[in-house]
This record gives structure tokens, C-alpha cells and sequence, in this order.
């Protein structure tokens, strides 16, 4: 068998095909990993947009709550002021003390 014959028929030698074999196992596990990498990438970016999504929503929540603190504070202040509770205590019916007794201290457990 010649060496012309045997490439004519089977197209390569032997030892080209181990080596495009070997080659082409390379290729394959180097685009798999590659692939994998890139899910695993993507994968991160995706959570890290999620999170930056929920920690603007967060924000955005908080914002509110502040707004609305300082609406019950204002609120607070404006209902715990002397006039107010005045006409509140009037329209309650309670009345001004005309005169005011004090207690003089009381020891406890004395006979």
C-alpha cells in the first residue's frame, strides 16, 4: 500500500486524525466553559440588577415614610399646643381650678 493510495482513500494519515481529534476535544471543552462563564456572568447581572431595582424601590419607601413622620409630627405639635388643648378640655366640659390645695408630704408606714 502506498502512502498516495492511502490519503486518496482515506483522506488524512492516521496521526493527523489523533491530533485534529485532540484538537477539536480542546475546542469544545474551551467553548463549554467559555458558555458556562458567560451564564454565570449573566446570572450576575441579572441578581445585581434585581437588587439594585429592589434597593430603589427601598429608598423610594423610605422617602414616603419620612415624608409622612414629619406630617405626624407637625400634626403632634399643631394638637398638643396650649390653645388647642384649652378649647379641647373646655369643649370636654372640664373647668379652671378656682383654688388649689397642696398636700403637705405624707410619710408612709407611720402610725
Amino acid at each position: 500500500m502506498s502512502v498516495a493510495w492511502q490519503q486518496s482513500t482515506h483522506g488524512v494519515l492516521r496521526r493527523q486524525e489523533k491530533v485534529n481529534r485532540t484538537l477539536m476535544t480542546t475546542f469544545v471543552v474551551i467553548t463549554v466553559l467559555v458558555a458556562a462563564l458567560g451564564l454565570l456572568y449573566l446570572g450576575l447581572v441579572a441578581s445585581s440588577a434585581h437588587l439594585s431595582s429592589d434597593i430603589w424601590h427601598m429608598h423610594s419607601e423610605m422617602a414616603e415614610i419620612q415624608r409622612e413622620s414629619s406630617r405626624l409630627e407637625t400634626e403632634i405639635a399643631r394638637l398638643s399646643s396650649i390653645p388647642v388643648l384649652q378649647a379641647r378640655s373646655v369643649a370636654l366640659g372640664y373647668q379652671a381650678a378656682e383654688s388649689i390645695e397642696y398636700v403637705d408630704s405624707i410619710e408612709v408606714g407611720a402610725p
